[in-house]
């Protein structure tokens, strides 16, 4: 029986984890497989500790979005930002987001150990795949910051120290000059305003472009309906391969897994059955079940179809963390006292924003995230995998499972 892959009915949902470096070497004297990340038990345990909460957020996040609205976030994005203001809370402050980030039980010492060795080993496992992670802090200039938590951020995040005056109507102007600089140009206008009482902004930044293993050939690419709904659809650019990848079908989806540069980074898509939507596709989605289906896939010569997109994402996420167990650093009760014991202070809120392209040579793909802390076997025939209805998309690296980016396909026409 022939199945196909499409990209056209009703929703595709993508996971893609990318890193890429610039290197010396000519790429045929680079690896050609991926190239295995050695771990230790604390890494291990923040990366099965990051999926997890990516999981829960991205879930949060796409129930308080329209269901016809493309969604795309970097969990390890929002990670790096909240493990940062994680070094400046105490007591029930530090327990809710050690609680909200599924790190209950890890010390911060252990997480910003695991951070900068990850961080070192994703940077450098594939040099066909470019990828930047850039962290930041930025300190009113009338505020008074305890040096060692400006030193914990420096050492084991590479944090960059910057100061503003919050009554330089420039301000936000200099910081997402600095955003737009570490995305590559991607995320702009991040920040439109700071609140009046903002005197700390921790940011981090994380920036991908990989070319596909297997590209698509652009003569091949052709216009087709993608399926919005049973009955709305629009016509898209189609990108067409048939070639072998490895693929999972299982009840009522298929998943198909698209390599970069070496193998390292994939982009895994969850693409439901056409008679079946993603909603119910969703309810199956998670961490564990991820990992069981990416152990069960296997390689098959499939008939894909791919359609280009290209789209931005942005949010407010307070509600979401407060729904997550973390709602008491957003209230005047929250503890950030190694931050500085001089003033009490609160999160004003986090922002997201994020961006990505997919087209026939790869991924380009970017995010930011600000806390603002203020006062207060035998050959089968051609699996058809067609992404003609909405979908979900995952971007991972693959020998450590580490998530990067999140998202969901409802309108690739979108721009």
């Amino acid at each position: 029986m022939k199945t196909k892959i499409t990209g056209s009915s009703a929703a595709i949902f993508i996971i893609i984890s990318l890193i890429t470096v610039s290197c010396s070497k000519t790429d045929d004297d680079l690896p050609t497989d991926p190239v295995p990340i050695e771990l230790t038990q604390d890494q291990i345990s923040l990366i099965e500790s990051g999926n997890s909460f990516a999981f829960d957020i991205f879930g949060q996040v796409l129930e308080s979005t329209g269901e016809n609205e493309n969604v795309m976030i970097s969990p390890m994005s929002i990670s790096y930002a909240l493990s940062m203001t994680l070094n400046g809370a105490s007591g029930a402050t530090y327990d809710a987001i050690l609680e909200a980030l599924k790190l209950s039980g890890i010390t911060a010492e252990s997480i910003n150990n695991s951070y900068k060795d990850l961080t070192k080993a994703l940077l450098s496992v594939d040099k066909r795949v470019l990828m930047s992670i850039a962290n930041s802090v930025w300190t009113e200039n009338d505020f008074v910051v305890k040096q060692a938590f400006i030193n914990i951020l420096t050492n084991y995040y590479d944090a960059e120290s910057e100061s503003f005056d919050i009554n330089d109507s420039s301000a936000p102007d200099r910081i997402n000059e600095w955003i737009e600089n570490k995305t590559n140009g991607l995320i702009t206008e991040m920040i439109d305003k700071l609140e009046d009482n903002t005197v700390m902004l921790l940011i981090n930044a994380i920036y991908f472009k990989g070319k596909w293993k297997s590209q698509f050939d652009e003569s091949k690419t052709v216009q087709m309906p993608f399926y919005k709904s049973a009955i709305n659809q629009i016509d898209v650019p189609m990108m067409k391969q048939e070639t072998e990848f490895s693929v999972y079908e299982g009840n009522g989806f298929v998943l198909a897994e698209f390599p970069y540069g070496q193998g390292n980074f994939v982009m895994d898509v969850i693409l439901p059955d056409e008679q079946n939507s993603l909603s119910n596709t969703l309810s199956q989605v998670s961490d564990a079940n991820l990992t069981t289906w990416i152990n069960q896939m296997t390689k098959r010569k499939t008939d894909v179809s791919f359609p280009r997109f290209k789209y931005g994402f942005k949010k407010k996420l307070k509600d979401v963390l407060t729904d997550m167990g973390m709602g008491i650093a957003f209230t005047e009760s929250a503890d950030f006292s190694n931050i500085s014991d001089q003033y009490d202070l609160l999160i004003n809120d986090v922002t997201h924003q994020s961006f990505i392209e997919t087209n026939e040579e790869g991924t380009e793909a970017a995010a930011a995230t600000v806390v603002e802390i203020g006062l207060t076997s035998m050959p089968l025939s051609p699996l058809v995998f067609r992404m003609d209805h909405p979908f979900i998309y995952i971007i991972r690296e693959t020998t450590t499972n580490t998530i990067i980016f999140m998202g969901r396909v409802s309108d690739p026409s979108i721009n």
